[in-house]
């Protein structure tokens, strides 16, 4: 049953797939016990003995009980603080990075008299080394609580770090334990290096070091297609720091066909697995009571091309074999049927032909098709080309393959940017990609030939947004799936290891050496056709490496003090109350749709995040459609009308004694490159 129970039960040896994806820090781990239930007898008495973890603080024990014969319950607690002769507690930031220096502060609680010396030493894990040793001596003359520090500097790890304190004296003994994250704050860089192999040919690749040590990641791509660089589109999708509803179902969507067409290891399948399924999980959470889908979670306005979007996804993943949430579909299914019935272009600017033939798509894919509007959108004067690429393969899906033929026959294949496009995140590259999805549904013998432009253009792109980057790679993928490409046969040598790469697919990925040195790897063609071959290396660069920029937004970023001045934070006093004001500005004569704006704060701040204790929302102010409030960092996102400008504020505290990393503010249009800002970062120093 692997081919349908493994996508949705977690089959054994799930551990050992989880070890291959980087874990994050549990930095807090609560205390929650849950004993019973138990039956007690008239009169009788009982004892339970609880085991507490390493812990400071008071911990509340609740007790409910009920005797349900005689409808009767009741309820009782009691707070307990949890103490020792001798207790430790540390602190660090939420995250640190690279090259950053942070103190370390140990507080040491004495409740016995008879302690008058305590030993207090630090171990830490391999990215912490100690400027001023890891042992210390505490003297006390009474019970009391002292405070000392430990200075730290950080170097590169991608492992979760582990620091633990322990003290001793008279006989006493306590320990406490931190996990934090030492990451680098920087957007990941890549570098791609193109070449062919002929018939039964060899080459030969060197390729040096790649941004900081433990960031690298090198992978050799092999293809009998034009390279489209597959590797970095997928991982522009993994690292994509925004989470909409759209680009949330973008990183997961090419995934599903993705080993059907590529080589994959068994650690890369299950990882797939798990990225599908927190998607389809956090799909089920945005949907909105009516059935439709927000494009930012948690909002109430729905979205209609993300509707069909997400929806066309979930299909696709419930073909495959995942378990969708109870009552998405049949939820979804509704709205989308009251929408299509009820559709009137003339309506909203938004409800474009193309929207409305994407959601007659998703319904006859759905196997539910709306054949009464699908022939009044035929018959109206209101089809774009785009539309008509999408009609067809919904008139394909339910069944009148010849009336899809008809349609496809009148459009073609040379798009253009469109006023509409604003509305369905399309362009002309998405919108050929959807128009080759339609052409491997007919069969069409020139579905080859739209493959290969798609794949120059991949190849060619410096940048492409998460509709294009989702869309090309799922209708490529498609199209392999359905007509392939020639075998591959070739040999990969490397530090005198050799691996065989033999395989019906066109496509195939293979890890190489991403350590620290020079490296050359050998390939043989053992085939008689070209393959074309791309190096891919990944890595963040250094600190303070940003190169500003920008191209129709301005950014301008300062922080004040409490009373409102202009504040100097490259040396600043610790605990002091900054506020950052973040201003955006549309320079160009046209407004853009959807900015992302991104600040990250030193590893020694903290951002002041009230919205749970004040009556305003939080320390975090601006007109943004949706905010995104991190550990160290704060996402905006909000439309920016021409020769406007918009400003943002965050409250923070300058929390922790060290030298920290300041990163520039970024801002993106994040459906066009057109648009973005990047200001370079500085080093600040927080002192007592």
């Amino acid at each position: 049953y692997s081919g349908s129970v493994n996508n949705i039960f977690e089959i054994g040896g799930d551990d050992v797939a989880e070890s291959g994806k980087k874990n994050k820090a549990n930095r807090f781990k609560p205390v929650a016990k849950f004993l019973g239930p138990f039956y007690l007898k008239p009169g009788e008495t009982q004892q339970h003995q609880v085991e507490m973890p390493n812990y400071i603080g008071s911990v509340r024990t609740m007790l409910i009980a009920g005797d349900a014969t005689k409808a009767a319950y009741g309820k009782v607690e009691k707070t307990t603080p949890v103490k020792k002769p001798l207790m430790v507690l540390a602190s660090l930031p939420r995250k640190l990075s690279p090259g950053e220096t942070v103190d370390l502060p140990v507080t040491v609680f004495n409740m016995n008299e008879n302690i008058k010396n305590v030993k207090v030493n630090v171990s830490t894990t391999d990215a912490f080394k100690a400027i001023e040793g890891n042992s210390k001596t505490i003297q006390f003359d009474q019970p009391d609580e002292k405070l000392i520090n430990f200075r730290y500097n950080l170097i590169p790890t991608d492992e979760v770090q582990k620091v633990v304190v322990e003290v001793s004296g008279n006989g006493e003994k306590a320990s406490y334990e931190v996990e934090i994250d030492v990451e680098n704050p920087n957007p990941y860089s890549h570098k791609i290096t193109d070449l062919t192999i002929d018939k039964n040919g060899k080459q030969n690749i060197s390729y040096s070091p790649f941004g900081v040590p433990g960031t690298n990641d090198v992978k050799l791509e092999l293809s009998t297609l034009p390279p489209m660089n597959l590797t970095k589109l997928l991982k522009y999708l993994e690292h994509y720091p925004h989470s909409c509803v759209e680009q949330s179902t973008s990183t997961a969507f090419p995934l599903l066909f993705l080993d059907e067409v590529v080589d994959l290891s068994s650690g890369k399948k299950a990882s797939i697995k798990r990225d599908i399924k927190s998607v389809i999980q956090k799909t089920g959470d945005a949907q909105l009571t009516n059935g439709s889908l927000p494009f930012w979670p948690g909002q109430s306005r729905t979205n209609e091309w993300v509707t069909s979007y997400a929806g066309h996804f979930m299909l696709e993943a419930k073909e495959k074999g995942y378990a969708l949430p109870l009552s998405f579909l049949n939820s979804w299914l509704r709205y989308q049927k009251n929408q299509a019935r009820q559709w009137n272009i003339h309506a909203y600017s938004h409800n474009t032909s193309l929207t409305q033939a994407y959601r007659l798509y998703t319904l006859a894919l759905a196997g539910q098709p709306e054949l009464a509007a699908m022939n009044r959108l035929r018959e109206s004067n209101h089809m774009t080309n785009e539309a008509k690429w999408r009609l067809a393969a919904a008139y394909a899906m339910a069944g009148k393959k010849q009336v899809a033929k008809d349609i496809a026959s009148t459009a073609n294949t040379d798009f253009s940017s469109y006023r509409y496009d604003y509305f369905n995140y399309g362009s002309p590259i998405r919108n050929q990609a959807m128009a080759l999805e339609t052409m491997v549904i007919l069969e069409d013998e020139q579905q080859r030939e739209l493959a290969v432009s798609l794949a120059k253009k991949m190849n060619e792109r410096d940048w492409m947004n998460t509709q294009e980057t989702s869309y090309t790679l799922l209708s490529m993928a498609k199209m392999l799936r359905k007509s392939g490409g020639k075998d591959l046969d070739l040999s990969i040598t490397q530090d005198g290891k050799t691996q065989t790469v033999k395989t019906k697919n066109a496509l195939a990925e293979i890890d190489l050496n991403a350590d620290d040195k020079e490296n050359t790897v050998e390939i043989v063609n053992h085939n008689d056709n070209v393959v074309h071959v791309s190096l891919y290396q990944e890595g963040q660069p250094e600190l303070g490496q940003e190169v500003p920029d920008r191209r129709h937004l301005k950014l301008k970023t300062t922080f004040v003090d409490g009373e409102g001045e202009v504040l100097d934070v490259a040396k600043i006093r610790q605990g002091t109350e900054v506020e950052a004001k973040i201003s955006v500005t549309n320079t160009s004569n046209n407004n853009v749709k959807v900015v992302a704006l991104t600040q990250v704060f030193p590893s020694g701040w903290e951002i002041v995040n009230t919205r749970f204790t004040e009556s305003k929302t939080s320390g975090v102010s601006g007109e943004a459609d949706y905010t995104d409030i991190r550990d160290d960092r704060v996402h905006f996102y909000f439309d920016l009308e021409s020769k406007k400008t918009r400003t943002f504020k965050v409250k923070l505290n300058a929390s922790y004694l060290g030298k920290y990393y300041l990163p520039g503010t970024f801002a993106e249009g994040m459906y066009d490159r057109d648009y973005y800002a990047q200001e370079k970062g500085k080093w600040i120093e927080v002192h007592q």
